[in-house]
This record gives structure tokens, sequence and C-alpha cells, in this order.
């Protein structure tokens, strides 16, 4: 039976939603425990809806939907979401509003900048026995730079008490429909997570594949329960990892023991606090430098999925319009936002989000490849 490495991770689909949901309600006024509560009750209706997918064997139909074209704009957007994040990390600038006293620390940017080149030069010019170490080189190298440099003064980490439902409180509570759909509907898109790790996948594993349908099933079901699990723990929803198959690229290391010595590793790094302290001190920006260079890889599995595509001047649209639409809205003007209604906000304002609804909803009502 084929030991696939597609380890789960927070979902970089349900990050961006999350993140984007608690901007946009928090410009509306909405509070802090108001918003965060209904995020769990999305949530949790989004596992609950994936766990039955997983239980009925659905997956393996729902799978048509999610073809190269769609998997092409998938990949490209989250790819584009995250290295936007990175780059703000390397700038030292806020993911979220940004202040009116925001500024860039031009000398941290340049020594990130320096270690994402040298991480990238490891990658594209060292032998493969070296190469495959290169976000360790990255990260050692750099974090040891910024010490020399910079002088960070020692960090602490606060101590906090697990709570029930952390993630909002009850006091004050009002539906916020756009906010539970938005989670609804992000759940029922990050399953493209579990057809793109698989589809990805395929090329470490030719050797061992089966049934796709068994695969889907099995990550549907593991997908559904942990988040079904995350709602009241305030986690992020966990998904298969897609940029892992960036990550097993580029260490060419596709064994499951790697996968669970890593595993290890973090749960470790969780709970032994002098451990936690150490790594908190890793900066943001060299962070962020060695993370843009791991995301980078999107664009090489995005572009497999196109070269699946017969592609001409007339139906370039079915690429052209998700792509743009989205890049638009990863970042649109805050007029934009604030004339829509309510109900629409917290979806139209994801640019990742409203690209990949474009592609499911044009691959499925346009015949692309009858256009010649």
């Amino acid at each position: 039976m084929i030991k696939m490495q597609k380890s789960h991770w927070l979902s970089g689909l349900w990050w961006a939603t999350i993140l984007g949901i608690a901007v946009a309600e928090a410009s509306f006024g909405t509070s802090a425990g108001v918003t965060g509560a209904n995020l769990a009750i999305g949530i949790a209706c989004a596992g609950l809806i994936t766990l039955a997918i997983g239980f009925t064997g659905a997956g393996a139909r729902i799978a048509r939907i999610f073809n190269p074209a769609v998997m092409a704009v998938f990949m490209f957007m989250i790819g584009a979401q995250l290295v936007s994040i990175f780059l703000k990390g390397m700038l030292g600038l806020p993911f979220g509003i940004m202040p009116p006293d925001a500024t860039v620390n031009y000398p941290v940017f340049f020594l990130a900048l320096a270690t994402l080149i040298l991480v990238l030069g490891v990658i594209v010019y060292a032998p493969v026995s070296v190469a495959k170490y290169a976000l360790l080189i990255g990260v050692l190298l750099g974090w040891g730079a910024y010490v020399l440099l910079f002088s960070p003064p020692a960090r602490d980490v606060a101590s906090a008490s697990w709570e029930f439902l952390p993630l909002g409180s009850t006091e004050g509570f009002e539906f916020r429909w756009g906010v539970i759909i938005t989670c609804i509907l992000t759940g029922l898109l990050n399953i493209s997570n579990t057809f793109g790790a698989i589809r990805s996948t395929d090329v470490f594993y030719m050797d061992k594949l089966q049934e796709n349908s068994v695969l889907f099933r099995r990550s549907f079901i593991v997908t559904g329960s942990v988040t079904l699990l995350t709602a009241p723990l305030a986690v992020v929803p966990f998904a298969p990892f897609v940029s892992s198959v960036g990550l097993i690229t580029q260490t060419n290391d596709s064994s499951r023991t790697s996968l669970v010595v890593g595993s290890v590793l973090f749960l470790l790094m969780g709970l032994i606090q002098p451990v936690t302290l150490f790594f908190s001190g890793l900066p943001l920006a060299i962070g962020s430098a060695v993370m843009l260079a791991t995301y980078l890889p999107l664009m090489f599995s995005s572009l497999a999925f196109v070269d699946k595509i017969s592609l001409n001047a007339r139906n370039i649209y079915r690429l052209a319009i998700p792509l743009f639409v989205g890049i638009f809205l990863i970042n649109p003007p805050a007029v934009f936002i604030s004339d829509l209604p309510v109900l629409l906000r917290p979806m139209l304002g994801n640019g990742m989000l409203v690209a990949i609804l474009l592609a499911v909803l044009s691959e499925s009502l346009v015949r692309w490849d009858k256009v010649k």
C-alpha cells in the first residue's frame, strides 16, 4: 500500500480566509469575540461536510470538478497569496491593517534579501547533496548574521491556559452569515488541497500508486476530523500540505521517515518551553525570506497543471479571468469592499477564494476544450 509523505498542516486557504475575515470584520466594527464565534460555527459546519464527503466516498466524483485548469489557478493563487505575505514579512510590515506610521526597516530587509538570494543560489548552483539543505543553511546563516548585526534583545514566551472556544465569546453574539457562509465555501474549496496534494505527489510514487478514490476517502475523513476539532480550540484548520510538494522537490526526500521525524520535532518544540523560547527568537524577516523560497516552487506545480491544458488565443480566458480577478482582489481598494453588501464582503474580499470559485464555475459552464 502506498505511504505518501502528504502531511496535514495549517491550510493556506483557511489561513488567508481567516486573516481576511478578521481584518474586514474589524474594519466594520464587529468585535473580535463575535467574529471568532462565527468563525468557529462556520469551521465546524465545514468539518462536518468534509467528513460526510469522506464517509460517503463522494470525493472521487467531486474530483472531476477540480480539473487541471482549476488546479492550475489554485496552485498559482495560493502561491501568490502566501508570497505576498512573506514579502511583507521581509519588509517588516504588518500582515493585517497597515497603520499610518508603518515603516520599512531597510537594513533588516536587505539582510533578508541576501538570505533569500543565498538560499536560491544554493538550490540552483550547489550539488544536489548540498542543495537539499538550502533552507536550513539559509536559516542558520541568516539568523546568525541578524544576531551579529542587530543584537536583538532576549525574548520571553508568555504563558497561557487553554479555554474552550477561545476563538470567540457568546457575549453580545449575533450571527454573521457572511462569515459563516464564507467559512463553509472555504471548507468546500479547501478540498482542492486534497486533490492537489495527491495529484502533485504522484510523480514521486509512480511505482506504488493505488486507486485515488481510496486516498480521497481516507484524506477527507482525516481532514474533516481535524477541521471539526480545530473549531473549539482556535486553531487554523488543517489540510493536506500542498506546499510540501515544493519542499519534497527541493530536498529530493519523499520518505515517510522524514515526515514522522519532522512531526515529532515540531511537537517537542511546542511542549518544551526552552526550545519554544529559542525558536521564537527567529527574526520574522529571516523566516519570511526562507519561507518565500519554499513557496516559490508552487509556480512549477501550477505550470505542471497548465501543461495538461490545451490552450489557444480563444480559450485562454479559462485561466486569465480567474487569475487576474483574483490577483486584483488580493489587495482590493477599500472603497470596493466597503460598498459591497455585508453578506458578500468576506468572500469577495478574498482574491484566492474568488479566483478558485471563478475557475470552478468557468470549467463547469463552458466546454473550453472544444473552443479551437
